[in-house]
């Protein structure tokens, strides 16, 4: 988010040709300021086309276990062709009959995140 400092990340991927798989897992205790807004991840390359989604999750509280502490489920895309990150969780939407969207994930937005929490994502694209 804006004016926040920057997590630690405990990020990994491989790459073969084109083909990217990634890792990222974001340690929240090495944050001191969370900032405002949207938080964003970055890829580890360029990919080669926009508009990509991936799969991802909050651990809101590492002292509890995942299935006790409502962890949430993220989709994580690009818009357009960037390597930035932008983070959503899901909601339902207020509309009939209330399909799935995202909404922008932030600090207290839906969960206040602390040095205790955790974000996971994980995927595959194709690179430049």
């Amino acid at each position: 988010g804006a004016n926040g400092t920057y997590p630690t990340y405990n990020s990994y991927y491989i790459k073969h040709g084109q083909l990217v798989s990634f890792v990222i897992e974001v340690d929240l205790s090495t944050v001191t300021n969370f900032g405002t807004g949207q938080y964003k991840l970055q890829l580890p390359t360029m990919p080669l086309f926009g508009k990509n989604h991936f799969s991802g999750w909050a651990h809101p509280n590492i002292t509890v276990p995942a299935d006790d502490s409502n962890h949430i489920i993220f989709n994580v895309d690009t818009a357009g062709l960037t390597d930035v990150l932008d983070i959503h969780y899901l909601v339902l939407s207020p509309a009939t009959p209330k399909p799935v969207i995202e909404s922008q994930f932030s600090q207290n937005n839906p969960y206040t995140l602390t040095t205790n929490s955790r974000l996971y994502v994980n995927g595959t694209y194709i690179s430049q």
